[in-house]
């Protein structure tokens, strides 16, 4: 009697395990349908983006210095052979403004005094002055206190010391002494990509710079500093392949000359309908971009490569702007503006 009901319990698990499994088996089959489903929908009828936030409303019109005005015939020439798919939209973001300081031109004065330009401050603008040192270089420090921004220039190019090229620094040094230099007046920033940062040897002859073939030849080192990539785009400047952040180390490690100019970037950013790579090559064709590189005489150019990246204008600028930007043969470069023409404020 035992057997015969241990048997039949045997069976009726036996039984309930397969209609577990077979439950088991149609739970699973439906929700893989249901996925398979959704995906297909997705393919086939994809869910609509809401529309770009373009929360700044209409935004100031790029500033692009003047560009390079020639007949240009493009040809594209990438390693698809196609031009890249871009996303229909990227961020506009805010930059930060300084805070007005009162005692700005005090606190200038006392450091850049006690670093050797001892005469002035000259008043050149409402936020602009001019300070200038007493020795054989006769340097000249012109410095915003509004905005991280100096022009350093100097004799250099007709000063026997400095032609001597006497104890130039090393690339390396040459950085540190730049860095040192823009700390010191307290503008070098948080921001700066030093895997990306330059150096490049040059020498003078007859009163012109020119590029140095070595170290041994080299009378002056010029140090390019690059920004951080935003939303992993580059950052990119007026002039192609070159930085609005540029400082030129001597001989005996004096610096001679450089352009600085600098605003931070807000993480306060809004989504903005852009072109399409194929819209921005129009533009490109019919006269609406800003040509900052050409070399040579060849005019049709092959188009190598084309990116999206961020423009820093080089002077004041309340948003940092995406642009599309094109390479090609002949030293070729291009940007044209990346937001669609009807969000900025024509």
């Amino acid at each position: 009697m035992r057997e015969f009901t241990l048997d039949i319990v045997k069976n009726k698990l036996i039984k309930i395990g397969k209609w577990l499994g077979l439950i088991l088996i149609i739970i699973i089959s439906i929700f893989l349908l249901y996925k398979v489903g959704t995906f297909l929908k997705n393919v086939f009828f994809p869910p609509k983006m809401p529309p770009p936030e373009a929360k700044f409303g209409k935004l100031p019109n790029i500033f692009f210095p003047e560009g390079i005005k020639k007949d240009f015939k493009y040809e594209i020439d990438t390693l698809t052979g196609d031009l890249p798919q871009f996303s229909n939209r990227a961020n506009v973001y805010k930059t930060i403004q300084p805070e007005p300081d009162i005692l700005a031109v005090e606190k200038a004065d006392t450091k850049i005094k006690s670093f050797g330009f001892t005469i002035g401050p000259e008043q050149l603008s409402e936020t602009v002055y001019r300070w200038r040192s007493e020795d054989s270089l006769n340097k000249n420090l012109v410095v915003s206190v509004k905005i991280p921004e100096f022009n350093l220039s100097s004799s250099f190019l007709t000063n026997p010391d400095i032609l001597s090229a006497r104890n130039l620094p090393t690339e390396d040094e040459s950085i540190l002494i730049a860095k040192s230099f823009i700390s010191f007046l307290g503008y070098f920033p948080e921001d700066i990509d030093d895997e990306r940062t330059i150096t490049q040897l040059l020498d003078i002859q007859n009163g012109v710079i020119t590029p140095a073939i070595s170290f041994s030849r080299a009378k002056l080192i010029n140090i390019l500093f690059f920004q951080k990539d935003k939303d992993n785009l580059p950052i990119v400047y007026p002039q192609a392949g070159q930085s609005s952040m540029s400082f030129t180390v001597g001989a005996d490690s004096e610096e001679v000359d450089g352009r600085f100019f600098y605003q931070k970037l807000s993480d306060e950013g809004s989504d903005y309908s852009i072109k399409s790579a194929e819209e921005a090559l129009a533009d490109l064709k019919n006269g609406k971009a800003f040509i900052n590189a050409h070399t040579g005489d060849n005019l049709n150019i092959k188009i190598k490569d084309v990116y999206l990246g961020y423009y820093i204008e080089g002077r004041e600028q309340r948003y940092l702007t995406p642009i599309i930007v094109f390479e090609g043969s002949s030293g070729f470069s291009a940007y044209v503006p990346a937001v669609k023409d009807e969000w900025f404020d024509m």
